[in-house]
């Protein structure tokens, strides 16, 4: 066992950096949020192959005096707390006084800033050690340059990814904290093209709604409802929720105290909520802002200031209130598509209650009480308004080979079907029935050597911000041989020429969108990986996304083929995910039900 030792103080610095700096957008991330602790106006990062080769960020904050710029560098060295009740009360972005050190540590680093016009100072750091300092002029504020990361540590450096991917994590990164702040002007160049330029839009809820169209287009803006909820004089919920238009995009972004976060309770209490106001495992867009007491909330907990902890434990349950109160305004600001008029063919099965009951009818309203009673009579529980038409047998087979005949019954609140079989009654969920399908459908596709694809007649249209674009532009040789024709027009947007033949238009936008927003998501670098990703990854919360909905109206014709292909696949009774597609109720079981045995 070789005996302990104390590391040298190098050596140290670098383990240090490690747990701070990642990859470049890491570096824009801490400079990022030193330049908005610092009181700036306006923020403009620049990069260098993807932030490999050069992260520059320059701000018009407070800057820095000579003796600061140079302490700056030490570990540990803050402005921002002085003791233990500081750090029980955190209300800047940065305060434990590591990033300057720690981004130094694995670069080449000068740091030019000035506390008034004029009369500024530039610091030369590489590789922890101070190379020079002498006196410059700049206007007040600061700017750090960040050249050559990882070089002295080329194990690091080896496992950053190709200057696409680096780039498109540092302008996620950006968007982030343009989003949280949109009193702030953010720019983003690479190499001299300007990728983001979000002048200030205000700092309340319309200019929240004015920086993301700036960020994600006034399509998403528009389709964004507002709310909010207090909880005595220092508590606030507020944001934006998207309408159900808006569940592809998953758009998640959570501040607190305007600190970007990826907070997994918070989000679990946002898809509760939504699953209870919605009844759907479909999530809109959110913009969620919660205004604490700085001593409220725990920003300690991790290396990157990515989690937090609330001290009060009831916070969570008034955030998941506001969050269903959200849900409600936004549903609400949807027209909801009107169903088909009781007696026509392919109609759902609806009931009419009597005695002076209003239920809700196929066409979606109330019957009145003269259509409830059509003569006087003993009160009855409810009584048919339309029974479905004759329809011949419908031939199933599952993976036995062995044909039952089924006869459709129709369709039990726009979410089962009803059959009508040999030995009992069956219930199909649709939804989850429709997922299977769609599912085999696309391994089928992707298990191919050489997928087939189809051209649309009109280009699918992709409304992209910046990251999302560049990301599908990084899978565009993977995508062209799963079957996608991809053309990258001005802006954000991508035109789809072609889609792989199994997948509808709708189906394939929503595999595109999960695509170029999935975040971390799995390694993806050539065709291979891609069908693997898409198979074991995308294909079941592809299919479980474009799948029909509960609660929609299916034709007679439409139900039929749908329990026919259903009856044809590999495994007819069990969704992607494990849930259960038919229900049987066996003759016997309705008898014993009844007391007739």
């Amino acid at each position: 066992m070789p005996s302990i030792r104390l590391l040298p103080d190098r050596l140290v610095s670098q383990i240090a950096a490690g747990e701070v700096v990642e990859r470049p957008a890491s570096v824009v991330k801490e400079l990022v949020e030193n330049a908005l602790d610092a009181g700036a106006a306006q923020i403009s990062v620049e990069l260098e192959r993807g932030g490999k080769g050069r992260v520059r960020v320059a701000d018009d904050g407070c800057g820095l005096d000579a003796d600061d710029a140079l302490l700056a560098f030490d570990r540990h060295a803050t402005s921002k707390i002085e003791s233990m009740a500081d750090l029980e009360r955190i209300a800047t972005l940065g305060f434990r006084g590591e990033a300057l050190s720690s981004i130094a540590a694995v670069a080449r680093v000068e740091l030019l800033t000035a506390g008034r016009p004029g009369e500024g100072r530039r610091v030369r750091v590489e590789g922890g050690r101070i190379r020079g300092t002498e006196p410059a002029s700049r206007p007040r504020g600061t700017t750090v340059d960040v050249a050559s990361l990882f070089f002295n540590v080329p194990a690091r450096r080896k496992f950053l990814k190709a200057p696409r991917t680096e780039l498109r994590r540092a302008l996620e990164v950006v968007q982030g904290y343009a989003l949280a702040r949109p009193d702030v002007h953010f720019t983003v160049e690479h190499e001299g093209r300007q990728l983001l330029d979000a002048p200030p839009a205000g700092d309340d809820v319309q200019g929240a709604r004015r920086r993301v169209a700036q960020l994600f287009g006034a399509g998403l803006a528009d389709r964004l409802a507002a709310f909010s909820a207090r909880h005595g004089d220092r508590e606030t919920v507020w944001g934006l929720m998207g309408d159900p238009t808006t569940t592809r995009g998953r758009r998640y972004f959570v501040f607190v105290n305007r600190r970007l976060l990826r907070d997994r309770s918070i989000l679990a209490t946002f898809y509760r909520a939504v699953r209870e106001e919605w009844r759907s495992d479909e999530f809109p867009a959110l913009f969620l802002f919660l205004d604490l007491p700085a001593e409220e909330v725990d920003v300690n907990v991790h290396p990157q200031k990515s989690e937090i902890r609330f001290r009060d434990g009831r916070l969570l349950q008034r955030l998941f209130f506001a969050l269903r109160d959200g849900a409600r305004v936004a549903l609400g600001d949807v027209d909801v598509a009107p169903r088909p008029a009781a007696g026509s063919p392919g109609a759902p099965l609806a009931w009419q209650g009597l005695g002076g009951r209003a239920f809700p009818t196929a066409s979606g309203g109330a019957a009145s009480a003269a259509e409830e009673v059509a003569e006087p009579g003993p009160e009855r529980l409810a009584e048919p308004v339309w029974t479905p038409v004759e329809r011949a047998p419908i031939p199933l087979s599952g993976r036995s080979g062995r044909e039952r005949p089924f006869r459709l019954l129709g369709q039990y609140k726009g979410t089962l079907i009803l059959l009508e079989g040999p030995d009992g009654l069956y219930l199909v969920d649709q939804h989850v029935a429709h997922e299977r399908i769609l599912y085999e459908r696309l391994r089928r596709s992707l298990r191919r050597e050489a997928v087939s694809s189809q051209a649309l007649l009109e280009p699918l249209m992709l409304e992209l911000d910046g990251a999302e674009a560049m990301r599908l532009k990084e899978l565009e040789e993977a995508l062209e041989s799963c079957g996608f024709s991809l053309n990258p027009l001005s802006g954000g947007t991508i035109a789809v020429a072609a889609v792989p033949a199994e997948l509808g238009r709708g189906e394939a936008e929503a595999l595109l969108l999960g695509l170029a927003r999935e975040g971390e998501g799995a390694q993806i670098e050539d065709a291979e990986s891609l069908k693997a990703h898409l198979l074991e990854d995308l294909a079941a919360g592809l299919a479980c996304r474009s799948a029909v909905k509960m609660h929609e109206p299916m034709p007679a014709e439409a139900m039929e083929a749908l329990i026919a292909e259903l009856f044809a696949a590999e495994q007819p009774y069990a969704c992607p995910h494990g849930r259960p597609i038919v229900l049987r109720m066996g003759d016997r079981d309705l008898e014993e039900r009844f007391g007739r045995r």
